[in-house]
């Protein structure tokens, strides 16, 4: 009996742990998604090509958005602030790609300029 708790005490452990590091994993992940794409966009030759690229950066900051840092160990307290962080970040991005719709392609990449000033302010604050 004494084995089957200890083994059942391995696997919550072992489960709960793959769990944490699955959500560092999607995390990581997302937030390299986003900076491929936004320099794929940076280097879009055609309104097309910026599109689909903000549209899968916008993507990956979304779910980015729904996620608790694993780092914080569940200590949700700061986490309004880091939605809001990367609400800014998608907002920014939205606009680019309005002006990507209407052929503004330079304006768009122009406006691409305001997010790594972003990112470092809010990688200090919450990475």
């Amino acid at each position: 009996m004494k084995k089957l708790f200890t083994l059942i005490a391995i696997a919550i452990t072992a489960t709960s742990t793959f769990a944490s590091s699955e959500e560092l994993i999607n995390l990581r992940d997302e937030m390299t998604i986003m900076a491929q794409r936004l320099n794929f966009a940076n280097r879009a030759d055609s309104a097309e090509e910026f599109q689909n690229s903000i549209t899968k950066f916008i993507d990956a900051a979304e779910k980015s958005k729904a996620t608790v840092p694993p780092k914080w160990n569940g200590d949700t307290s700061q986490f309004s602030g880091y939605q809001q962080g990367l609400q800014k970040v998608i907002d920014v991005a939205t606009e680019a790609s309005v002006l990507a719709k209407q052929n503004k392609l330079n304006e768009a990449k122009e406006k691409l300029s305001e997010l790594p000033e972003l990112r470092k302010m809010y990688h200090k604050l919450y990475k």
